[in-house]
């Protein structure tokens, strides 16, 4: 094990956790939303273990940018490479 493993970072080595002051929760959404994957948000939502809405309100706003994003780069690739 390197100092790579979770045990030794520091707070700050995550922007989210340390510069942002996210919670875990909102953390876990907004990944889950980030790689569209709806396991992942049933995961955040079952390690939550509460009622918190972090989890879902941070995926419900990432989900649909990250969305349009793909649609929209692909639309871009498909102009430039034809």
């Amino acid at each position: 094990m390197g100092w790579h493993t979770p045990s030794h970072r520091r707070p700050g080595d995550c922007p989210g956790r340390g510069k942002c002051r996210l919670n875990y929760c909102t953390l876990m959404g907004l990944v889950a939303g980030a790689t569209t994957d709806p396991p992942a948000l049933a995961y955040a939502n079952k390690t939550a273990g509460n009622d918190a809405p972090a989890v879902a309100y941070s995926y419900s706003t990432v989900y649909p940018l990250t969305m349009f994003l793909r649609i929209t780069s692909a639309q871009l690739l498909i102009m430039i490479l034809a």
